[in-house]
């Protein structure tokens, strides 16, 4: 790598914060590599940035069924359901009437989104409501 040539590096968005910090920082320090004169260092950099934004892209995009996610969550699977039905997450199943999907980067919304305390009553005539409805 020539001096002063700069490789580029997009963070996109939709990352978690804490994620789009230490890019931050790295770049920064990056920077401070290349006006010191460490191209081959600094380009190594960029390569293994690169990786991890598109590692980290790629984690979050992964889809789960509201099973997997109410297991990471530490969450009841009804829960993560609930959330779909509230619009709290946006689910990505194909087809309506199939089990829910979310993005595992949606995830974080649930941290804002806590209902109150769960109703099984109310919950089958919400359920109940639905079926009448089709």
């Amino acid at each position: 790598m020539q001096p002063g040539t700069q490789i580029q590096v997009t963070i996109p968005d939709g990352l978690p914060g804490w994620l789009v910090a230490f890019l931050t920082e790295a770049l920064r320090e990056n920077r401070t590599l290349e006006d010191n004169g460490a191209h081959q260092a600094a380009a190594a950099r960029v390569a293994l940035l690169n990786r991890l934004i598109g590692s980290a892209h790629a984690h979050l995009n992964d889809e789960l069924s509201a099973d997997q996610a109410a297991a990471l969550t530490g969450c009841h699977p009804e829960t993560i359901r609930r959330a779909v039905r509230d619009g709290a997450i946006p689910d990505l199943r194909s087809n309506p009437r199939g089990h829910h999907r979310i993005r595992r980067g949606d995830l974080d919304k649930l941290a804002g989104h806590r209902p109150g305390r769960y109703d099984p009553h109310a919950d089958a005539q919400d359920i109940a409501r639905r079926r009448r409805s089709r």
